[in-house]
């Protein structure tokens, strides 16, 4: 299993979201928390080489921690070469709130039929498709956002990540397109992705620690 920390993300003001307290334990704690209910290997976390001493220190001696250079590509490549597993679990820390029902659903959905298993939500945001005539409104029915973990053959991983030049390039949509037989099962909106101040204040209302008072008028959120 391998999960990836970024060091640092918007708006925060320099502080790894990862690392952020939520009610005397961080995210990527109650990560590993939720992890700890399945009988799988140990998780690997993977962060910027400036973050792993932080990150040690916070995680303590019975996690390994590794820093990585480079894009989500990068880092994945990098590790792969130092483990042996068949099947490989990637996670991104800043959806540390993913409940552990997904987790379930992604290893139950792994069988010799497909390559990759990965929860998805629907998509609500409205999405527009431009050209040079203008905007035209695209069917939401047939789009999905995708989220983590993501379980993936070790093999399918390795060609879609050499497949790409994309340092950022999503290991999924990779494997797509390298002709990848890809499941998708149920994800959750608690699984949404902690990267900057508003997330952080979501990730605390979802925990019971803040009140959601975007409904007042007059609000001014900082970020």
């Amino acid at each position: 299993m391998l999960a990836l920390a970024p060091p640092q993300a918007r708006g925060t003001g320099g502080e790894i979201p990862a690392l952020a307290e939520l009610g005397g334990s961080c995210l990527v704690q109650r990560l590993l928390t939720t992890l700890s209910q399945f009988s799988l290997p140990a998780p690997l976390v993977l962060t910027r080489e400036s973050a792993v001493p932080r990150m040690r220190r916070v995680l303590g001696p019975r996690i390994e921690v590794r820093g990585a250079e480079g894009g989500r590509r990068r880092a994945l490549t990098a590790v792969l070469s130092s483990i042996q597993e068949h099947a490989v679990m990637v996670l991104d820390a800043e959806r540390a709130l993913t409940p552990a029902s997904v987790i379930t659903d992604v290893l139950s959905g792994a069988d010799e039929s497909v390559d990759a298993v990965v929860p998805v939500i629907p998509l609500t945001d409205s999405v527009k498709l431009t050209s040079g005539s203008g905007l035209r409104n695209v069917d939401r029915s047939t789009l999905a956002s995708l989220q983590s973990p993501r379980l993936l053959r070790r093999e399918v991983l390795e060609q879609a990540l050499a497949s790409t030049t994309d340092d950022e390039a999503d290991e999924i949509l990779a494997a797509l397109v390298c002709g990848a037989r890809v499941r998708t099962v149920h994800g959750s909106h608690a699984g949404f992705a902690v990267v900057d101040r508003l997330g952080l204040w979501q990730a605390q209302i979802a925990l019971g620690l803040a009140r959601d008072t975007s409904h007042r008028h007059g609000l001014t959120r900082r970020h």
